[in-house]
Formats: structure tokens, sequence, C-alpha cells
């Protein structure tokens, strides 16, 4: 898969979920936040390359051994984790036993991972959270390793996780609202219409907090739009307008 540009994924990093998906929505791609998700450190963010690990109902054809661990595809598939990678996992929204704990967690993030999704539950919360620093989101947390519930089926193939459809390389951008899947195809052009847009919202949180009725702000009329591009030739993208 293509590598994730350090510049543009940090460009992407600046601005929020809700504002990708409103981008995303606008071209066309209506169903791409991941509903439900539940970030496990307060004020997470990560975005990354997604890499995808799909599991189904567990059956005993289907388990590995202890000493056959190796070869299930979620092992392999962290083994093989690059730099800027983002781990997907679909488990169909199963919350029966937990996935990835804290060991394979400091595994994701010695290799470079940067983040963690899992339609399902997580184990060792507390340890992955205070003890690795992995950004993770799932839909819960349990004591129990996943079999004989799950059975990890393949790896680097579309998956669904929350309601979306991922694909191998999408990009995943993640914050405490959520996480969003981005097409690579698109990623550029979100995140500079993205970068666009917080700037105004920005310029107009800050008309409102000094006593702009939002019949005039939200949405900006022709008149508030004039100020907003006054204010943006005339200052630094990080002042406050006037």
């Amino acid at each position: 898969m293509p590598d994730l540009d350090p510049a543009l994924r940090q460009h992407l990093l600046g601005m929020t979920t809700a504002t990708a998906t409103s981008m995303l929505n606008q071209r066309g791609y209506q169903n791409q936040f991941m509903n439900g998700a539940r970030p496990l450190q307060r004020g997470a963010r990560a975005c990354g390359r997604a890499v995808t690990v799909r599991f189904g109902p567990g059956r005993p054809d289907l388990t590995f051994s202890q000493e056959e661990r190796s070869r299930e595809p979620l092992w392999s598939t962290i083994e093989s984790v690059e730099a800027g990678d983002f781990l997907v996992l679909d488990c169909g929204g199963d919350t029966r036993a937990g996935t990835v704990g804290d060991i394979l967690a400091a595994r994701i993030k010695h290799r470079g991972g940067v983040g963690l999704v899992v339609d399902g539950a997580l184990r060792d919360a507390a340890q992955i959270r205070d003890l690795v620093g992995l950004a993770c989101w799932s839909a819960g947390v349990h004591g129990s390793g996943y079999p004989p519930y799950l059975a990890c089926l393949d790896s680097g193939q579309a998956v669904r996780c929350f309601g979306v459809t991922v694909r191998p390389g999408d990009v995943i951008l993640a914050d405490e609202d959520g996480l969003v899947a981005i097409p690579l195809a698109l990623a550029e052009e979100i995140a500079e219409a993205g970068a666009e847009q917080e700037r105004k919202e920005t310029f107009i949180r800050t008309l409102i907090q000094q006593g702009v009725p939002t019949s005039e702000a939200y949405p900006p009329n022709a008149a508030t739009l004039e100020r907003y591009e006054a204010w943006k030739r005339q200052q630094p993208q990080d002042a406050s307008p006037g």
C-alpha cells in the first residue's frame, strides 16, 4: 500500500472528524463516520493508513493453537505493521470477548502503529491507556480472550467497522468524537477543504462569542463572508478576528 505522506497526516490532524465528515458528505460519501466507537483515552487524536483484520463467529476448526498463533491473521498483521498504520478490526459488533490487550497494543506501538479501532471489545484497557499509550477506540472492554467466541478470518480485505466500509489504505482520522474513513484518493482534497472550513468556523465562533447573532453568522450571510475574506487577507491564520 502507498505510504501516507507525513505532511498530509499533520494537515488532517489539524481538523476535527466532524469537519472531515462534512467534507466527505458534500462529495457524496455520506457513510464514513464510525457511529458508536468510544475512545479509550480522553483527548485522543490519531491519523493513519488503514490496515484491516476481519473476525467472524468462533468455531473450533478456525482456532489456532498457542504453537500456531503466529500464523493467525491478527498476529501476522501486527508483525507487519509499519510506521503510520492504523489497525481496523471488524468484529461484527461482538463484545463477548476482548481482542487486543496491552501486550499486542505494545507491539503495535513499537512497530510504529498510530491507532487501533475495534468493532468489538478490547482487553486490559487501563494498561493500554496508562502504560502503553496507543490511541484506541472500541465498542467496549472484556476480560476474556476472543477464542472461542470469535475467530480471526483474514486480513488485508475491505471490512465493516462501526457501520462503515473500510478499505485497506483508507486514511483513518480519529478524535474524541470518533473516527472517519477517508478514501486515500480524496485525502489531500479533504485536508485542503477541511482546513478552510476550520478557519471559517474559528472566525464565526469568535464572532458569536463577541455577540454577533447567529442569524448573521451561522450560516454566514454575505456581509459576514466579506468580513471573513478581509480577515484572511490581513491577519495570520491563527489570529483572532476583530
